[in-house]
């Protein structure tokens, strides 16, 4: 036999733990969610076939959620790829002075700006328009 058969399920979504009643939540679940937990004095509006049926729905919505990421990743490959290969190239021309870079110490003024390498160091714009 298995715990299915010799208990009902937890009554809050997604939780399988095993309980005596089938409209209480498991212990686990109570200290959970504390006092977020009420509980009501009218009769339960569901039953057994109800909830399951909710959690059935519960479950295909985490498959599909967990299917979802994967999905993007594999259609992202190729933009993934181009973002890195244009970062490559901007940090090369920034390297090599033909491009400018932010936050850089300046090498005249000393306060941080977007610079341009020079040979002597970072340059901002101000000073190369003062030079």
């Amino acid at each position: 036999m298995t715990a299915q058969s010799l208990f009902a399920e937890c009554i809050i979504p997604g939780c399988t733990q095993p309980v005596t009643d089938e409209l209480t939540p498991c212990q686990t679940c109570r200290t959970i969610f504390g006092p977020m937990l009420h509980e009501a004095d009218r009769p339960p509006s569901y039953t057994a076939a109800d909830l399951a049926e909710r959690d059935a729905g519960t479950a295909a919505a985490y498959r599909m959620m967990r299917a979802l990421p994967t999905a993007a990743q594999h259609n992202d490959l190729d933009t993934e790829r181009e973002r890195r290969t244009a970062e490559h190239e901007k940090a090369a021309a920034q390297e090599r002075g033909e491009a400018e870079k932010a936050n850089q110490t300046c090498w005249l003024c000393e306060e941080r700006r977007t610079c341009l390498l020079r040979p002597q160091g970072w340059e901002c714009r101000q000073c190369r328009e003062i030079r």
